[in-house]
Order: structure tokens, then C-alpha cells, then sequence
């Protein structure tokens, strides 16, 4: 992880779920006899900045707080069948129901809605980051005991630095697998494109295996101008199994000559030339900023009202520019994460 713990606040325990024990100031532990604790189901897998980043700033929230974290990953990258999510939700709610935890922490929607939304109405406080749905397209709104932090990507502001990169850009196709997060997202850019003159939404893409996904990419350049990469976890290959993401952004980065945004970091680092992405830390940050206010001040959840983070985090990929034959100001370089290389070639 980007941010482990020291060996003294940090105990790995054996199990059907990967689970971090957190330690922090004595101050609540007379006061309550026993750690506060929290649950937390990652929708994704660790080590991977996204979720990572999130439970840094989750734990940021709660620094001086004593705490007992367990940590579930549902790892719906493999996991991306309805039967697989609902088997290791399962597992999940197997864990919950025996620990008694005194909050329920989810990232991203798939922990949201198969863990989550199970105790949606009951004495269990959950808080949330990361989701792309709102409660309401969850099936839980109005339910008293679930609060949280929605992921709101920065489409107009992504685009705009794009455009600053590679001004010819006029068209935009969108792709993505089939992922349930997926279609807000896209009703989002949809909306937003009124506010961006001067380019078009061409395309809207959702494949469900790799070699449809390689297909559109490769007639892209005869419609659009740039690319707009969404979901890529969730993408069959030959043999029925998902393709590694890292996996599908090699073969674009090889394949492709067409400018991209995302919204994440990562995908920047795997080969995405820039966006104004989504701050994993600040969206961690503020859902641990509201279990501290549930579990320490005793403010119940429907008091803390749901929003999404504002904070965006430009990131360009220097080594994809210049690949693409795009030059880089140095005025955009110093106001932005520049990232060189591709960590796919980091990893073989």
C-alpha cells in the first residue's frame, strides 16, 4: 500500500478476508472498555491506489480515535458476475453479522449495494465513499443509517486540460464494459457536454469482452478525435476470464493513436494521457471525517447529509504525450502530477 502502517499498529489476520487492525490513541478506550470497530468492505482489491487511498484517508479521519479496522476486499475485478458479488458479499455479511462491528465502511458501488444496502434501515451505521450511484439508484433512500461520500468525476474540467494538450480535439467517444457504476456515469458526461463548447459526444460504448473493446478502439480514429476510457475491469478475454485492466491499457497505449482522459490516477500511471482526476485520499478523508462525527460526537447518520468530494487532481502522462507527438506546456506541467513511463512496463 502507498501508505502502510507501522509494524506496532498493524496486525494481518488469517481468514476469508484480508483484515488490517488498526491501533490509535488510548483516549476512547476507558470511555468504551474496547476499540471502536469498523468493518470495511472495499468493492476492489489492495494493493491498488484507488481503494488504498481511500482507507489512508478513511483512517486520516479517525487518527486519534481507537479503532479496530478489518478490511474485506470483494475483488470484483475477478469477481464481476452477479453470482460472484453475491457469494463474496455473502462472505461479507457472514463477518459483519458475527464481529458486531459498530460501523459498516464501504468503497464504490458493488460493496455498496450487495453489503451495505443489506443493512439499510437496522441499528448499523454505514458510511460510504466512492459510489457513483446515488442512494436513491441504490434502492436506500431515506434509509436513517447510511451516510456518505459520492464520487463525482471532473468530466468538463478533464476535458478542458485535454484540450489544452490537444486542441484539435472536436469529437468524443465514450467506452466502457458493463459495469453497474458505469451508466450514471455516462448520463453525467452527457449532461455536461452543454457546457463544453465546441466538441461532440460521437460515441457511447459498452462491451462486454475484450476483443469488442478492441474492435471500437480501433475504428475510433475514423469517428472521433479522443477517447474517453470508463470501465476496463470487466472485460472477458478468450478464455472466459477478465482481462487484467493493466493488461487492456498496454494494448491501447500500443495499439492506439488517439488522445484519452479518464478520471483516475492509476489509469494515468498505466498509460492514459491526462485527466483532472478524482482524489482517492480526499474521498477516504471525508468519510472518515463522518464516522468520526457518528462514533465519537453521536451524531446519527441522517444528520449528515450525502455529497460528492469537489477537490480534483490534474495528472498528465508525460510519456504518452510525446508518444501521441503532443507537446506539453511547461505552464501545464508545473500545475499538474506529471507521470512518466508506463507502469505496465514496470511490472514486465
Amino acid at each position: 500500500m502507498p501508505h502502510p502502517d507501522s509494524p506496532s499498529r498493524r496486525r494481518v489476520v488469517a481468514g476469508g478476508a484480508a483484515a488490517l487492525f488498526l491501533a490509535a490513541a488510548p483516549g476512547l478506550r476507558a470511555a468504551t472498555r474496547r476499540p471502536l470497530r469498523i468493518f470495511h468492505v472495499m468493492s476492489f482489491d489492495s494493493p491498488w491506489r484507488w481503494t488504498d487511498g481511500q482507507l489512508a484517508g478513511f483512517r486520516d479521519g479517525l487518527q486519534d480515535v481507537d479503532v479496530e479496522l478489518r478490511v474485506f476486499q470483494m475483488n470484483v475485478k475477478k469477481n464481476s458476475s452477479v453470482e460472484a458479488k453475491q457469494r463474496v458479499a455473502g462472505e461479507a455479511r457472514a463477518i459483519i453479522d458475527s464481529w458486531q462491528p459498530d460501523l459498516l465502511y464501504t468503497s464504490d458501488d458493488d460493496a455498496l449495494a450487495y453489503v451495505a444496502a443489506r443493512y439499510a434501515g437496522t441499528s448499523l451505521p454505514c458510511v460510504f465513499s466512492g459510489a457513483n450511484k446515488t442512494l436513491a439508484e441504490h434502492g436506500i433512500e431515506g434509509a436513517a443509517n447510511i451516510t456518505g461520500v459520492l464520487e463525482r468525476e471532473h468530466f468538463v474540467e478533464s476535458v478542458a486540460l485535454l484540450r489544452q494538450i490537444a486542441p484539435q480535439v472536436r469529437r468524443l467517444a465514450v467506452i466502457s464494459d458493463t459495469g453497474l457504476q458505469w451508466p450514471p456515469v455516462i448520463a453525467r458526461i452527457r449532461d455536461a457536454m452543454a457546457r463544453i463548447h465546441g466538441v461532440e459526444l460521437v460515441a457511447v460504448d459498452h462491451c462486454e469482452d475484450f476483443a469488442s473493446f478492441q474492435g471500437r478502439v480501433l475504428a475510433y480514429p475514423g469517428e472521433a478525435d479522443a477517447m474517453v476510457q470508463l470501465g476496463i475491469f470487466a472485460l472477458r478475454g478468450e478464455s472466459g476470464q477478465n482481462v487484467p485492466y493493466q493488461q487492456v491499457q498496454r494494448w491501447v497505449c500500443e495499439h492506439s493513436r488517439l488522445p484519452d482522459i479518464s478520471f483516475w490516477i492509476d489509469r494515468i500511471a498505466f498509460g492514459v494521457l491526462a485527466s483532472v482526476t478524482v482524489s482517492e485520499r480526499v474521498q477516504g478523508r471525508a468519510a472518515g471525517d463522518l464516522a468520526r462525527r457518528i462514533l465519537v460526537e453521536g451524531v446519527a447518520p441522517a444528520q449528515l447529509p450525502v455529497g460528492p468530494s469537489v477537490k480534483g487532481h490534474p495528472a498528465i502522462n508525460l510519456t504518452r504525450a510525446q508518444q501521441l507527438g503532443l507537446a506539453v506546456s511547461s505552464s501545464l506541467l508545473l500545475s499538474a502530477e506529471v507521470i512518466q513511463g508506463f507502469q505496465w512496463q514496470e511490472s514486465g
